[in-house]
């Protein structure tokens, strides 16, 4: 791995931080996630968006054709680790803003990165199946948690990620990695648990919905011609440490994003920063 430095970039305009309603956090405590609108402004959006979506495309760029993918494949054009390769991607990852509220939401004192990651959902995509984001995760907290942010407004006929509230108490619900397996098993799960599912909707560029590792969500494809570009961050609570587990689908995320620590190492490698507090 080529070691890079995570010295934190020059402050930007959305290092400037918000606070969290208790309301927004308590919801996100009970149910697994919570949406923060407005948490960066259209013309913050507008300033990132362009690099990262020519970045995305660069990246993608030897993607078959959807009709050639499989089912997860057709859920979306995927690329991580955006801020190792430009400037304008580091500042918008690293940003204190979303760090911050991360934080807050998780009611911890301070958060690393885990990665970055574009989901790019393309006109005719297919739906993402149910899954658990922490499935992969070689991470020995259930402290973790996901921004998604949408570089464009997201109607309600594209949609937005559908949760089921509570799930993320239940824990590990199976090791099912997304794909045809895992809708029709954690269909069962939530209808047999009786978890009730809801969604936020339509969501303007810059909103954020957030939701913890264990939390089983999906969405839905997307029958328009718009391109429904999301950036995602990961963080975890600064403290974790490797899991034990580096077994199955948590081998390659351990190979590629803290390969320089070992089971049982306190999570800090160089790809893994402090982002919150700064």
């Amino acid at each position: 791995m080529t070691r890079l430095s995570a010295d934190l970039p020059e402050p930007s305009g959305i290092d400037s931080t918000v606070e969290i309603d208790a309301r927004t956090i308590s919801g996100f405590q009970s149910n697994g996630h919570a949406v923060v609108r407005g948490l960066a402004s259209g013309d913050e959006i507008a300033a990132f968006r362009p690099t990262l979506e020519a970045l995305v495309a660069r990246m993608t760029s030897r993607a078959p054709p959807i009709a050639d993918r499989d089912t997860y494949g057709k859920a979306f054009l995927q690329a991580h680790n955006l801020w190792t390769r430009d400037e304008a991607a580091r500042r918008f990852v690293f940003s204190a803003r979303f760090a911050k509220a991360a934080a807050d939401l998780m009611q911890v004192s301070g958060v690393r990165l885990y990665h970055d990651q574009a989901l790019f959902k393309e006109p005719g995509g297919g739906h993402t199946p149910w899954h658990q984001d922490q499935t992969y995760w070689p991470l020995d907290t259930n402290d973790t948690i996901t921004m998604w942010m949408p570089l464009v407004d997201v109607p309600a006929d594209v949609g937005t990620m559908t949760f089921a509230n509570g799930s993320q108490t239940h824990g590990d619900l199976g090791r099912y990695i997304i794909g045809d397996e895992s809708e029709a098993r954690f269909n069962e799960v939530v209808t047999d648990m009786g978890l009730p599912t809801s969604t936020h909707g339509a969501l303007k560029a810059g909103d954020a919905t957030f939701h913890r590792g264990w939390t089983l969500h999906r969405a839905p494809p997307n029958p328009t011609p718009l391109l429904r570009s999301v950036m995602t961050i990961i963080w975890y609570a600064d403290g974790a440490r490797v899991s034990a587990d580096v077994s199955g689908a948590r081998f390659y995320d351990h190979k590629l994003w803290l390969a320089e620590t070992s089971p049982g190492e306190r999570a800090e490698g160089p790809l893994n920063p402090r982002l919150w507090p700064r």
